[in-house]
Order: C-alpha cells, then structure tokens, then sequence
C-alpha cells in the first residue's frame, strides 16, 4: 500500500513539473501571435495616443503586430473588468494611468489591485488649466477670483466623472477655496475638444496636447501642476508658485491580468523599457510635453498602492 502511494506521489510530482516546464515554455516563447493593448479613454485622449505609440515600439521589440482597442465607459471600469475576465496569457494588456487608484472602491468595479498585474510604468505628465482664447480669463489669479464670487457657475471638462484629473482639481479647487461643475467627457482628447469648441469654460487635463490648438489660436494654459515651469510652457506659471501647494502628475503605463506567467510579465517590462530607449519615444515625450517615468513590475505595483491610499483620502475628504 505505502509502495503504491509512493508510486502515486511521484506521478503527481511528475505530471506537475511537466506542466509547469509547459507554462514556462509557452511563456519563454510568448508572444508568438498579435497582442491587444485595450485603452479606456477615447481615440486622441493622451492615453490613447500613448497606447498607440507605446504599440508600435512593441512591435519592433516583439516581434508580433501590437494592436490598441478602446473600450471606453464607466470612467476605466468597463475596460478593466473585461481585462480581469479575460485569460492570463498576456495576449490581452492594457493601457493604464493613475485613474486607475480612484475606480477600485466604485461600486462597478468588479476588480481589486490583487486580480491585476502591474507591467510598467512609462511616464508622468502635470495637469493643466486650459481655457478658450475668446475668455476674459487670462491669468489663474482672475479665473479663481470670478469662481469666489460665483460658486459652481463656471464648468470644468475633464476625462471621466471619477478620475485622477478630478481628484488633482477637486485638490486644487479646496486649496483655492473655489468650487466649480465639474463635466465629464470620454477623454482628455473629447475634454480639450469641448474648451475648443467654446462648449465649457473651462478644461482640466494633461496640457501637452494642446499644443496644436494654442498655435491655431484656439486655446490657452493658464497653469501647470508641475513642481517647476514646463520647458514647452515657459510663460506658464506652476500653482506652486502662484501661491497654492498643489504639485501633482498623472502617471501612465501597462497591466496585464493577474496571474499572467512571470516570464511573459518580464518579457514586455523588458520590451517596454527598450523601446523607451529609442530615440522615437524621445521625440514623442518631448512632443507632447512629457516626462520619461519608468518603473518595473514591483515598483509600478508599489507606486499603484501608494496612489490608492492617498486617492481613497482625497475621495473620502471630498465626499466623491
């Protein structure tokens, strides 16, 4: 009897190591068809145009077509409950940014940090105050003096109903002693779009995208949440400086489901960090005014972690 189950013992152990010499070669030679990069923002939203960047640089590096496809709605949450239902095989990633800290205590969110896996991160990028140029808003100083005297009058567009753009200028508005509407869009792309149009007062988003529209005379920055003046905006005062401690970035990178094997996981970490490497990453930062960020698998997670704490403060405090 002990004969035998000994005998059965070592099947098991057998059969385990040779499935797990299958996943780990199956992970060694991943990827060997198309990857699916899924973007929760609309096409020509910041994330979105890095998703599609950061997809062809993949390309190269993989070996493999590099596909993005948006599935906007629920400010990240559709996105992200799609990922986590899908399989762990690293075919199917997806576009993240610093949102992500504020969505894990939505009630649609069919996800905890645990069920994703952290990449990597690629960037940071400050929030901008934008407004259109046929405003009498030129300065911050004015366009927060006018929300003083009319509370909730002025409208703010940003991505989303419940974001990191919201969180940073609900932190800015407290600090301002100002209050305002806030109106959400599918994007810091529709966002922008909506100032442009002449179709809110106002935007609070990434700034490096404006650039197109300030040279068609379309739009200005009024402000930068950055710690220091943007090389691109130089005329343009930090909030820091004009009197409000408020230094904030937004932070962009990849996850991959939980459980995705760890060879696939460094596989694209490694692919990532080559491709920023690359003098096409440089002059896509430097076009639209971002900063190089990256951070690997365990760093990311850390940094994510770190985010939903202070996110979930914020939220709290606010009543979000």
């Amino acid at each position: 009897m002990k004969l035998m189950q000994k005998m059965e013992l070592m099947r098991y152990a057998v059969a385990a190591a040779l499935a797990g010499f299958a996943v780990q070669s199956a992970a060694q030679a991943w990827p060997t068809r198309p990857v699916t990069i899924l973007c929760w923002s609309a096409a020509g939203s910041p994330v979105d145009i890095y998703a599609r960047t950061m997809a062809k640089l993949l390309i190269a590096e993989l070996g493999q077509n590099v596909v993005v496809e948006n599935r906007t709605g629920g400010s990240g949450i559709i996105m992200t409950n799609a990922l986590v239902r899908g399989a762990a095989d690293g075919y199917t990633i997806a576009a993240n940014t610093l949102t992500l800290a504020t969505l894990f205590s939505e009630p649609n969110a069919q996800f905890k940090p645990d069920d994703l896996q952290m990449v990597a991160r690629s960037q940071i990028d400050p929030y901008g105050l934008i407004v259109h140029t046929s405003t009498p808003f030129k300065t911050i100083e004015q366009l927060v003096a006018f929300a003083r005297k009319k509370p909730e009058f002025i409208n703010i567009s940003g991505p989303f109903a419940m974001s990191s753009h919201r969180v940073a200028w609900e932190v800015f508005s407290e600090v301002a002693k100002i209050k305002t509407t806030w109106v959400p869009y599918p994007g810091g792309g529709p966002a922008l779009t909506a100032v442009a149009g002449g179709h809110v007062d106002a935007a609070a988003t990434n700034p490096g995208n404006v650039k197109p529209m300030i040279e068609a005379g379309k739009v200005r920055v009024l402000a930068v949440s950055s710690e220091k003046r943007l090389d691109d905006f130089p005329d343009v005062p930090t909030y820091k400086e004009k009197g409000w401690d408020v230094v904030r970035y937004q932070w962009r990178g990849i996850m991959a489901k939980a459980g995705t094997p760890k060879p696939v996981v460094e596989r694209l970490a490694s692919a990532m960090q080559k491709a920023q490497q690359t003098e096409e990453w440089k002059t896509y930062l430097k076009r639209v005014s971002q900063l190089d960020g990256y951070q690997g698998p365990e760093a990311f997670r850390a940094q994510l972690m770190q985010d939903i704490k202070e996110t979930e403060v914020v939220k709290k405090k606010l009543g979000l």
